[in-house]
């Protein structure tokens, strides 16, 4: 794909080979004209010996000055056996080397002077003076740049240059131009609030590095937009489900302010309420770090088996005071690179959750294997599993499938959105559906380290 540097180096590139092509066109065009007015240097020559004959030496100088007269831009040499001008003017190097090889030749000591002989080395008439002295006449121009040099050609050679060059700094400003005020006005926009501001298909599809900033804008822009409306929907999720605890609280003060209440149990209430307050005020805290921006993480060696061993242990002992069991078997230890508290988490809250609501005397099944280089945890409960609409939904902020019951089993609604955030941010996986035997099954896959 041309980039935007290759474009203004071709434009400027064309403009100039533009105007060197129609500067050498013209001065070609004007070169071919002169060549065709070009004087006839034998029948100069002849009028020359007339000019010499009749009126002499000094006869023959007005003649030069009144051929030069005639033909503007021409110089008239009349060269003698010594090799100079008669006028005693500097002849050109070029000029002055062909005078003496004639001289050397012996052109200027014949009698009469060869013009009729088919001799290579005579390029330029010869005449004579009456005392048989021999004479050539040699025609010049005033310089191989004399076309380039006159008025007509460097009137038009400025005009199509200026012309051209108009032209292709028109088009490259309008090019560069046009994109940037497109996006300067999207990026205001986008400054004032308005969320859909983009740049537009029309300059997004470019190929260049402008189309490149142009897609480079909506693709921040349309994250900016899902990043407020994320946040947006988690301040009115947490700001409902803050509510609840709290309305909790206060319908227990009140009963604790009531004679002959059983004070005892309020405060046992009101310590519940409060520990359910911190853990999901703890909960948001933590969502909301791991929903910012892409953080930089830790990423340390875990033994992911023994860590898991760890989290069923503490699983177990919650389990066994609700007539529940954990069934877990380690096998080969296997490890990947992250951060150990943040992957416990995510495991603890999957694993929390199916201790949660698998039914009383059933046990949840947890199993560990490689599987193509990526670790893969299955936990399976024996509870009510999830409408199939909604297995995705469920890793969602504050989701719940049955929203009484998740409050009076203690969930707040983030710990799965937590395990599938930190999951993302180690390029794994997560992933639920409904067991064959019944319940949930809830997948975390998560790539091993590859030392």
């Amino acid at each position: 794909m041309p980039s935007l540097f290759l474009r203004i180096f071709i434009s400027f590139w064309l403009a100039t080979l533009l105007v060197l092509a129609t500067t050498g066109s013209v001065a070609w065009y004007r070169f071919q004209r002169d060549q065709a007015a070009w004087p006839n240097n034998r029948q100069l020559a002849s009028e020359a010996s007339n000019r010499l004959l009749v009126g002499g030496m000094e006869d023959l100088y007005r003649w030069i000055e009144e051929t030069e007269d005639r033909y503007p831009g021409r110089h008239f040499y009349v060269v003698g056996s010594s090799g100079q001008d008669i006028l005693q003017r500097p002849l050109p190097p070029t000029y002055r080397s062909y005078a003496n090889r004639l001289r050397d030749a012996g052109f200027f000591g014949r009698e009469p002077p060869p013009n009729g002989r088919d001799d290579p080395l005579l390029l330029t008439p010869l005449f004579t003076d009456r005392d048989g002295s021999v004479y050539t006449l040699m025609i010049g121009a005033t310089g191989v740049l004399s076309p380039l040099l006159s008025t007509d050609v460097r009137v038009v050679v400025l005009a199509f240059a200026l012309v051209i060059s108009g032209l292709m700094c028109w088009w490259l400003a309008r090019y560069i131009s046009k994109p940037l005020e497109r996006l300067q006005s999207s990026a205001r926009s986008l400054a004032a609030g308005n969320l859909e501001a983009r740049v537009g298909q029309e300059f997004s599809s470019r190929r260049d590095e402008l189309g490149v900033l142009a897609r480079d804008f909506d693709t921040m822009a349309e994250d900016i937009r899902t990043l407020i409306a994320s946040k947006e929907d988690l301040l009115r999720a947490m700001s409902h489900e803050l509510r609840s605890p709290l309305a909790r609280l206060r319908v227990a003060l009140g009963l604790a302010r009531r004679p002959q209440a059983d004070i005892v149990k309020q405060l046992d209430r009101i310590e519940l309420e409060a520990e359910r307050l911190d853990t999901l005020i703890g909960q948001m805290l933590q969502l909301s770090a791991l929903r910012a921006a892409k953080p930089i993480l830790p990423s340390d060696p875990i033994d992911l088996t023994s860590l898991l061993s760890e989290v069923v242990e503490d699983a177990r002992l919650e389990a066994s005071a609700a007539d529940k069991q954990v069934d877990w078997k380690p096998g080969e230890n296997l490890w990947l690179n992250g951060d150990h508290d943040l992957i416990r988490s995510a495991i603890e809250n999957v694993l929390r959750n199916a201790v949660r609501f698998t039914e009383p005397g059933s046990a949840v099944a947890v199993s560990l294997q490689n599987e193509r280089g990526d670790a893969l945890i299955a936990i399976e409960d024996r509870g009510p599993g999830v409408p199939e609409a909604e297995l995705t939904q469920i890793f969602e902020p504050f989701y719940r499938v049955a929203e009484a019951r998740d409050r009076d089993s203690g969930g707040t609604g983030l710990g799965l959105a937590i395990t599938a955030r930190v999951v993302g941010l180690y390029n794994g996986q997560v992933r639920a559906q409904n067991a064959s035997t019944g319940g949930l099954r809830v997948e975390i896959r998560l790539p091993l380290s590859r030392d």
